[in-house]
């Protein structure tokens, strides 16, 4: 390879490069950078979870052993940093004590909380995508 041809090529090199790190991301391409953990609280270990319709979002119930408290929030997976429908409920086993928390969100829903030692919960949440609210349970006894 002669001088030239090298000098040529590291140029282009440079270009392609220098174009590549110019590329905007897209609104679906942002990554939530929430767990369930950071929303509820770092004592609160992920018992369940389950995906809304078409993964746009999930949703999560946590667990907390220190403050005996059942936890629930809802993580969009897409549409993040967009305010879109997004809810988070959870409730005791018969359907009373319903807490819930729904809105335009851009990141997640929640969190919400119950203390219900003795007691089996249901949990669910909804998003912009879902067509409603969905959930899980009667479960999680204890």
């Amino acid at each position: 390879m002669s001088f030239r041809t090298s000098v040529r090529l590291a140029a282009l090199t440079t270009v392609v490069g220098a174009g590549l790190l110019a590329v905007p991301a897209t609104a679906d391409a942002a990554i939530a950078h929430y767990t369930p953990q950071s929303v509820c609280g770092s004592s609160y270990g992920t018992r369940a979870s389950f995906n809304l319709p078409g993964g746009t979002s999930t949703v999560y119930l946590t667990y907390s052993g220190s403050t005996g408290k059942n936890c629930v929030v809802t993580i969009k997976n897409s549409r993040v940093g967009t305010p879109t429908l997004t809810g988070a409920y959870i409730t005791y086993g018969d359907g009373s004590g319903r807490q819930q928390d729904a809105g335009n969100y851009s990141s997640y829903a929640g969190p919400v909380y119950l203390y219900a030692p003795g007691q089996c919960i249901y949990f669910g949440g909804e998003d912009y995508n879902s067509g409603g609210w969905w959930g899980e349970g009667p479960g999680w006894c204890g």
